[in-house]
């Protein structure tokens, strides 16, 4: 904000003070009269709508109590049922074949057809190519098509890896059960979807008989029957989308045991989450209005004080939708959901829920204020809608919008005048200003030289006020400056000669195919690597180096230099490679006695037309080899001491035959060790996933995809150490 704006307020606060207390005087007797209308409305509104909530709060507990009471009995008698049938010696004879749905196919399908309580949440879309099978593929994606079933059958699932052969006695026991489902259906009138048997072979019953499981499913994984098996109670679990109808459902379920209180099974009434809740509670489906299941989390101490969403309410224009239906219109969260407000009030919630008490309280809602009614469903589980108080005082903001229109046209009254007071001020403000700003231009200029290179710029400023004591230091500053660039330029030399020390390119040889790269986490870095050819050896011998000195920067560069150096003078001249090493050691614990830098190495002979590596590993990660024909992975590990370390140390030199087709991977640990922004190490699992995916591809480009697939798992979070990689592809 330029200087004569700032006048200009502060002229402005002094003069407007004395014609706001008056205008402010003027309107008091309206604004109160006006306020105490809004209030009386308000609070009478919000009592009528208490009161009304509370009450159907409290129905719909009393109606969830007995609804669970009958589902408990119920699934008593299935328990029993069930026990008894498969406690039976005896193997009966079907009467009729029995309905067997799997992966592989459906048997003995009985007559189905369409029943309103049963849909699907379908996940195709528009664009989806249709078949004579699919009648869906011109639904929109997330509609509800119906499930044909049948109330006079059971469907026997058979999940993959279960035969027909080995389901068979169980199918034989558990045929009789037709009846018990029944008699439970006609029990609960429409209060579940379905009722289900599951045993510990994987075989499903269900009630009544479909084919809608996916091909995939397997009870036996779910955390339901998981639950049930370890701890062998009877409890409801959380709702989750159910497998066939893909509607958000609960579960209650119990386990199965033999006459040697073995367990066996688990018998479940799956429920959809609207079938217990009381319609009544679903006033509005207006976008303003929450309708949320939420459960209490006592898991951690940092969710104590929150409550979990696990099921919205999406809703429906759809008047011909029944009522158990309805049950299908609410949907889990994509991710973890939390509510919470840092309110007493919203602690009492959290308790009420705790405590299945139905209730409505009055508090905010992310800054809007609301009615929060919720009731229990079972256990920890609540319906809590919230509602904005403003749906129900209407009333009372029409009397404050008509207060509102009457103080508008008294401060109409009173624009002018202060327009007028206002267009004086600025006048004067602009010219006391321009001795005020004519010591900031100086400086800015002086600013602008020196962005264009002009060291020599100064901000003569004759003042002894703060803008003085600013033209001082930007004085003083400047030759700092200038400084910092002559290092930083220093720096940028540095990379660009230590950059010209590694390769150009890859060199060509017959035999074999090879590709790297290194990228610097710094403008200089201690990453190396080489490819060095042997002129008395021949010319399908080469040597390579891959190494990485501790540390970064100028120092480790530094060091990566003079290790280069050593090998290059020593590498190519037919020497033995434990002489080579041994003397590199030799020198760089030398150089480094007394800096605590060393430098992991792994250097190798390759001989492409015998195809033979004759390799020693200095502290460094173990070379690759991965061979496409059997799809295996090989580490060089063998045996030595980083190089630097201990001067006399006796290095090892390990003999490798390979074969053609097969691709040696040398790199160092700053492909392994990035990081994603969760924290998470990138791996050696998956660098040895890109291997098996690109084994094909040349080497080069081998290369280059690792490179990107780590900068790609960063997510744009800097490197935090070298990264360098070798590919090495035996013809």
């Amino acid at each position: 904000m330029k200087i004569r704006w700032k006048i200009l307020l502060i002229l402005l606060t002094f003069a407007m003070l004395p014609l706001i207390l008056i205008k402010a005087y003027g309107l008091d007797t309206l604004r109160d009269l006006g306020s105490d209308l809004q209030i009386q409305t308000r609070v009478t509104l919000l009592e009528r709508a208490r009161s009304s909530l509370a009450d159907i709060a409290e129905g719909t507990a009393a109606r969830i109590n007995l609804e669970d009471l009958l589902y408990r009995t119920s699934i008593k008698t299935m328990q029993g049922e069930a026990e008894n049938l498969l406690s039976k010696k005896e193997i009966l004879t079907l009467a009729h074949p029995p309905f067997i749905t799997s992966p592989e196919g459906v048997e003995n399908m009985p007559t189905l057809y369409t029943h309103p309580d049963y849909k699907k949440s379908t996940l195709r879309g528009r664009g989806m190519r249709s078949s004579r099978e699919n009648k869906t593929s011109h639904v929109k994606k997330g509609a509800l098509v119906d499930i044909p079933i049948s109330l006079n059958h059971i469907s026997f699932w058979l999940p993959q890896g279960l035969s027909k052969r080995a389901a068979m006695p169980s199918i034989r026991k558990l045929a009789p059960m037709l009846p018990t489902f029944q008699s439970c259906s006609q029990t609960l009138n429409k209060l579940a979807l379905w009722q289900e048997i599951t045993l510990e072979n994987g075989l499903q019953v269900s009630y009544p008989a479909h084919n809608a499981f996916p091909p995939r499913y397997d009870p036996r994984i779910s955390s339901w029957y998981k639950e049930v098996k370890d701890t062998l109670k009877t409890f409801w679990m959380h709702p989750v989308p159910e497998p066939a109808t893909k509607s958000l459902c609960y579960r209650l379920s119990s386990p199965l045991f033999n006459e040697k209180d073995k367990f066996i099974g688990v018998v479940s009434l799956v429920v959809p989450v609207g079938i217990a809740i009381n319609s009544a509670l679903l006033m509005s489906t207006e976008k303003n209005v929450k309708i949320m299941m939420v459960v209490s989390d006592h898991s951690t101490t940092s969710n104590k004080e929150k409550l979990l969403v696990i099921g919205r309410n999406k809703g429906s224009a759809e008047e011909n939708i029944s009522a158990n239906s309805k049950g299908h219109l609410w949907q889990a969260p994509p991710k973890p959901e939390w509510i919470y407000e840092d309110t007493p009030e919203f602690a009492t919630l959290v308790d009420d829920v705790d405590n299945q008490r139905s209730g409505v309280l009055q508090m905010d809602c992310e800054g809007i204020p609301s009615l929060w009614t919720y009731s229990p469903i079972n256990k920890d589980m609540a319906l809590l809608i919230v509602t904005p108080v403003i749906d129900f005082t209407a009333e009372a903001d029409k009397a404050e919008q008509y207060v509102s229109k009457s103080i508008a046209r008294q401060i109409k009254d009173t624009t002018l005048i202060a327009l007028a007071i206002i267009s004086a001020l600025g006048i004067v403000a602009y010219f006391a200003s321009q001795n005020f700003a004519s010591p900031i231009r100086k400086i800015s200029e002086a600013v602008t030289k020196v962005g264009q290179g002009d060291w020599d710029a100064r901000a003569d400023v004759n003042s002894h006020d703060e803008l003085g004591d600013l033209a001082d230091s930007f004085n003083l500053m400047v030759p700092q400056l200038r400084e910092r660039s002559s290092i930083l330029q220093a720096l940028s030399l540095a990379d660009e000669a230590q950059q010209n020390l590694l390769p150009k390119s890859t060199p060509q040889v017959s035999g074999a195919e090879i590709g790297a790269k290194c990228v610097f986490s710094e403008k200089t870095g201690g990453d190396y690597f080489d490819f060095i050819g042997c002129a008395t050896c021949g010319e399908d011998i080469f040597a390579t180096a891959i190494g990485d000195v501790s540390g970064h920067g100028i120092s480790a560069a530094l060091l990566m230099t003079s290790a280069r150096a050593y090998i290059r003078a020593l590498t190519g001249q037919g020497r033995p490679l434990v002489e080579i090493v041994s003397k590199v050691n030799s020198l760089v614990t030398t150089d480094c006695a007394q800096t605590g830098h060393f430098m992991t190495l792994f250097t190798a002979i390759c001989d492409t037309n015998k195809k033979t590596l004759n390799w020693i590993r200095a502290g460094h990660d173990p070379a690759l080899i991965y061979t496409p024909e059997t799809d295996e992975f090989e580490e060089l590990i063998g045996t030595g001491l980083a190089i630097g370390v201990d001067e006399y140390y006796l290095y090892k030199e390990n003999f490798t035959q390979l074969k053609s087709g097969q691709i040696v991977v040398l790199y160092t640990d700053g492909i392994w060790e990035a990081h994603s922004p969760k924290g998470e190490q990138f791996g050696k699992s998956q660098l040895r996933e890109i291997i098996r995916d690109y084994y094909d591809k040349p080497a080069q480009q081998i290369a280059e995809i690792i490179h990107k697939q780590v900068s790609d798992y960063r997510r744009g979070l800097p490197l935090e150490d070298d990264c360098t990689v070798i590919i090495i592809k035996f013809l």
